[in-house]
């Protein structure tokens, strides 16, 4: 999500430790007494390119019975590390809010505080969490559990569910296994596998754009545009507008609407000067844990009702969520009697490089010179409109 967040070092290590081709240095630990401390970097990512990946890294790690697993975040995302007991189900990560509070949902306790067993010594039989990770001030940046028992322990991402998951075999020290210094290795090697595919991923992701309904160029009237929000494959999420640049007048309409592989939720946000607004209301408890509700106004469209496209007041589309049936999945907005550049942000993956921005120009400007303006080469697109990927070609 969002300012859950500070690029981490590790994106500079990729090239140095995580090269494709490298190899481990060959140390393997022996039948030994002594407890090691084993690093898993939580997320990656390629802020560049504005994709997140959902996986721990290693994804599979072996360590003995008393070694310790750290759990570093590693992205702008947020995540958890949450072990179920034996039998039990992960929790939904936003529920209903208690009532009388300014919002309705708010983000499950289960998942947003750490529960960890006494001294951080972990069995398998018990849930463990992490709490939510990430980069803001408040969030956990690591979180650790010491193995006593033998056993392959799954766990998984309070926040991206099975999708993220990854294990930890707990084996006797008599067992050789991999030192943690090459389980590092091992991990920067995966890193580095997934930021190989990411061009691709993304080369996917904004040829969806090819499919969208094509602006009427021919009308004498307004013109309508349609802008896919996000791409999720597998474990990559693309946190992207298609196209995120649009060329329009007033009167035209955009209609933004979830692409048909996107599984993350978002918003249309134009800020028009204002103060972000930040995710979570923290209403504190008498003798527990804070609520972390939801923001109101991210998760209310703004104005209501539905106004012209302005430059002066906040405009939200309110939260559009693929997973929940009764939330919205598109956003249309009117262009005003305005002109100028009018960018808007997606207000829970914003750090992470999510927006766009529309070139409002004059009323008189004819249907074909605005073609012109929102198409780029042949070579690119046959026709309409389409945003440049350098270096990346779609096939």
């Amino acid at each position: 999500m969002k300012r859950f967040l500070v690029y981490c070092l590790m994106a500079v290590l990729f090239v140095g430790l995580a090269a494709p081709g490298a190899s481990f240095n060959g140390s393997i630990a022996r039948a030994q007494t002594t407890p090691q401390t084993y690093t898993v970097l939580v997320g990656a990512e390629n802020l560049g390119l504005k994709t997140e990946v959902m996986k721990y890294f290693p994804s599979a790690l072996k360590i003995h019975v008393g070694d310790t697993v750290t759990w570093q975040i590693n992205s702008m995302e947020m995540h958890t590390v949450t072990f179920l007991a034996p039998g039990g189900t992960l929790p939904a990560f936003v529920v209903p809010a208690p009532s009388g509070q300014p919002s309705p949902v708010m983000i499950n306790p289960e998942l947003a505080f750490p529960a960890a067993p006494t001294n951080g010594l972990y069995d398998g039989t018990t849930y463990a969490n992490s709490g939510i990770m990430g980069q803001e001030q408040g969030q956990a940046k690591t979180f650790s559990l010491t193995f006593t028992k033998a056993g392959t322990f799954t766990y998984v991402c309070g926040v991206h569910g099975t999708t993220m998951s990854a294990t930890i075999e707990v084996v006797d020290t008599s067992t050789s296994i991999p030192s943690p210094q090459d389980a590092q290795n091992q991990g920067l090697q995966e890193i580095a596998a997934e930021q190989a595919q990411i061009p691709h991923i993304v080369q996917q992701a904004r040829a969806q754009i090819t499919q969208l309904p094509q602006p009427d160029w021919t009308s004498t009237g307004p013109i309508t545009f349609t802008v896919d929000i996000g791409y999720s494959s597998n474990e990559f999420d693309v946190m992207d507008f298609f196209p995120s640049h649009l060329t329009v007048r007033p009167g035209d309409k955009v209609v933004y609407q979830l692409s048909k592989a996107d599984v993350a939720p978002h918003t249309v946000t134009f800020l028009n000067g204002k103060a972000d607004l930040p995710i979570l209301t923290v209403v504190p408890q008498t003798g527990s844990q804070p609520l972390l509700l939801l923001n109101p106004a991210i998760i209310t469209p703004a104005p209501i009702p539905a106004t012209p496209l302005t430059n002066t007041v906040l405009f939200n589309s309110g939260l559009l969520d693929p997973t929940n049936p009764s939330a919205p999945k598109s956003y249309s907005i009117t262009i005003g009697d305005i002109t100028g550049e009018e960018p808007y942000i997606c207000i829970l993956h914003d750090t992470m490089g999510m927006g766009g921005s529309l070139t409002i120009v004059p009323a008189s400007t004819t249907a074909a010179d605005l073609k012109t303006l929102n198409t780029l080469p042949a070579w690119y697109t046959s026709g309409g409109f389409i945003e440049f990927l350098p270096n990346v070609s779609v096939h």
